[in-house]
């Protein structure tokens, strides 16, 4: 079934959701002979239907070399970007990596695994890359709530309170309010997978409204609770084959990390009052 079509029934699972950005990057060894013209074109006609709008792209990625005179080396990589009409979902398509990124995510199992899905197995017929050496998967949260300003005490009832510890009352010197901070937390979920955390409040915007992947509604700039979760997982002593039923095994464990921290991380009363829960949770 096309993915187009998927997206038109799905119901998303908060009326108001915090998440603004999801990021899948899956690193390979290096695609032999590059990506060629032919297979950008194969690529192309995959997606056509999710992504089919084209863009070439040239990256400079500069090598500085430590502790020696000659000057830093810069080298032109280049790559192919397919992205939505609306422009709110893209791929990123590397000689090394794939990155799949959408603003109007609209569920793991309804939206971004199918999505996934469909690149994976593209490259995989196209380019048959070697193996795979990481999968990342991030989530990015601004959680806004109506009123509330720069205080720290304000957040009490809406993010679980432990990650609140940083403005308790004892850490406060005399005469001074926390606004802003930010925890980092990491995770080692099993052998090979990990999650890190980075949390607190902040002011402005976690992601860029006016960046290449379009985010369909904006709110006004202001104080919000940032969560953004990274769940990876890495290769060890040996590099499994890129097939894209292994890899989608890995996605999965990676975002059951996240979407059990989102879990613990916010309240009931946010839910609830803020996002307008449905019957299922936003990642």
């Amino acid at each position: 079934m096309v993915i187009a079509e998927q997206l038109s029934c799905v119901t998303p699972p908060f009326r108001n959701p915090p998440l603004v950005l999801t990021v899948l990057e899956i690193r390979y060894p290096d695609i032999a002979g590059g990506l060629t013209v032919d297979a950008v074109a194969a690529i192309k006609e995959a997606v056509h239907d999710s992504l089919p709008i084209m863009v070439s792209l040239v990256e400079h990625q500069i090598g500085v070399a430590i502790d020696a005179p000659a000057p830093s080396q810069v080298t032109l990589r280049p790559s192919s970007r397919f992205c939505a009409r609306d422009q709110t979902t893209a791929l990123v398509v590397r000689n090394d990596a794939l990155v799949l990124e959408t603003t109007a995510y609209a569920g793991w199992a309804e939206h971004f695994r199918p999505l996934t899905r469909l690149v994976t197995e593209a490259l995989e017929r196209i380019c048959a890359p070697d193996g795979v050496l990481r999968i990342g998967l991030r989530y990015i949260d601004e959680i806004r709530v109506p009123g509330i300003g720069g205080e720290s005490e304000h957040w009490d009832g809406y993010i679980n309170p432990r990650l609140l510890a940083a403005a308790a009352a004892d850490l406060r010197p005399a005469g001074m309010n926390p606004t802003a901070w930010q925890g980092n937390i990491q995770y080692q979920t099993d052998a090979s997978c990990a999650l890190t955390v980075r949390y607190g409040p902040q002011t402005g915007y976690a992601v860029d409204p006016e960046g290449p992947t379009r985010r369909k509604s904006v709110l006004p700039s202001g104080p919000y609770f940032l969560l953004d979760s990274d769940a990876f997982w890495t290769s060890d002593n040996e590099i499994p084959e890129f097939a894209a039923d292994g890899i989608l095994e890995r996605c999965d464990r990676v975002h059951q990390a996240a979407s059990d921290f989102f879990k613990i991380a916010v309240t009931d009363k946010l839910r609830t009052e803020v996002f307008d829960q449905r019957t299922e949770d936003p990642t």
